[in-house]
């Protein structure tokens, strides 16, 4: 089967609102040719919550580019996410412990001190704009204590993270954009290169002086693997969290009756997650995936070296799997969406990130007990969904 060739769904219009062209995508057989904007290349990108999973799942896709093309210095080398095993078994297995679901029940206090700590802030009966005072800060605070990164640098290397989101998507960055990009990037290696030489002299209850232990007693971290370990726990640490919250919100604004559902239930919270979730993911299609030998994903073959991008908010929305895949319901049982991927590649923060969730929207909720929605932004990607701004009363 030839499959059709697009450059549409990089176009501004179609990422304010991709749901329709994922339907008509995935009517059209699922799979289609996306040229690189910029005249060089493409991908293949699928968009049938069956080809999605498998591209998610399956092995002979490489997340390692430098075993299918040349592509000199790298932003960040040697992070787990852009590895295959053994190299990423290696530095997940380092990180996990962190991630346990021991480790992350024991921090739900605390989060919740930090979330009323946040809407404390908040002038009662005034407008609020969510993103900045709540949705952006919550996870930041969280994945910066994990880390060890002291209190005052938070701001820093948030701003550090979004210009680099901003500004690496090669269909919406800009050149000034893109320079922010490259600055901000090289800023967090400068920063987590300090801070690593403090918590080697003075080591702390974190997880870069735990890191640091594999690097220098047991040898399991090579040169720069744990810098680019510690920038991508930054950037996938919070991000995901932030538009998970920002996303969620917007949905529940947009449909007042399962807002008022929740209100009445607050044991759905969870399902209501796992909806929001399904439903406008934080994370709209799977980072970088280059196949090692000709494979065949559906009806499509993928040629040796072609790179493949799997559509996960498209397959959230298949209705092969999903009944009414379009409408918005907090109590949707089973819920088996791809957000947070699949196989090795499964996000490891995915039960932090649902914590931090369940806690802000429970927190939210108490706070602004009639809440409607008064504006919001959103951040140009291909790559994420997310907003700038949200604003409620």
């Amino acid at each position: 089967m030839t499959a059709p060739r697009s450059a549409g769904l990089f176009a501004p219009d179609i990422l304010a609102d991709p749901y329709p062209t994922y339907a008509d995508l995935r009517a059209q057989g699922g799979a289609f040719w996306q040229p690189h904007p910029q005249g060089t290349g493409g991908m293949w990108m699928f968009t049938r919550y069956a080809d999605v999973e498998q591209a998610l799942k399956d092995t002979r896709l490489t997340k390692d580019v430098t075993r299918v093309r040349d592509v000199g210095e790298q932003v960040m080398p040697g992070n787990m996410l852009d590895r295959d095993p053994p190299d990423h078994t290696r530095m997940r297995t380092l990180v996990a412990h962190a991630f346990t679901p021991r480790v992350i029940e024991r921090q739900e206090a605390h989060i919740r001190d930090i979330a009323r700590g946040l809407l404390g802030r908040v002038t009662p009966g005034e407008g609020f704009e969510v993103m900045r005072g709540y949705a952006m800060p919550l996870p930041v605070i969280v994945i910066a204590e994990l880390l060890g990164v002291p209190p005052e640098d938070r701001d820093l290397f948030r701003g550090w993270s979004g210009d680099f989101i901003d500004g690496s998507d090669f269909a919406t960055a800009t050149p000034e954009s893109a320079q922010r990009a490259e600055a901000g990037i090289m800023a967090l290696g400068e920063y987590f290169a300090g801070l690593i030489e403090t918590r080697r002299a003075q080591p702390q209850d974190d997880l870069i002086s735990s890191l640091l232990h594999a690097e220098d007693e047991l040898g399991q971290l090579r040169p720069g693997e744990l810098i680019s370990n510690c920038i991508l726990l930054v950037i996938a640490g919070h991000e995901t969290t932030v538009n998970l919250i920002g996303n969620g919100l917007k949905a529940l604004l947009d449909h007042p009756a399962e807002l008022s559902r929740l209100r009445e239930t607050p044991a759905l919270l969870p399902q209501a997650i796992e909806e929001m979730l399904r439903y406008d993911p934080p994370v709209q299609r799977a980072l970088f995936r280059a196949a090692l030998e000709d494979i065949q994903i559906g009806t499509q073959t993928v040629q040796k070296g072609e790179q493949v991008s799997a559509v996960i908010g498209a397959a959230n929305r298949d209705p092969a799997v999903f009944t009414a895949a379009d409408t918005f319901d907090i109590s949707r049982t089973p819920n088996r969406h791809l957000s947070f991927g699949r196989g090795l590649h499964f996000c490891l923060g995915a039960p932090l990130a649902k914590l931090e969730a369940r806690v802000a929207f429970e927190e939210l909720l108490r706070a602004f007990p009639a809440m409607e929605l008064k504006g919001f932004t959103r951040r140009p990607s291909t790559m994420f969904r997310g907003l700038g701004e949200l604003w409620v009363q």
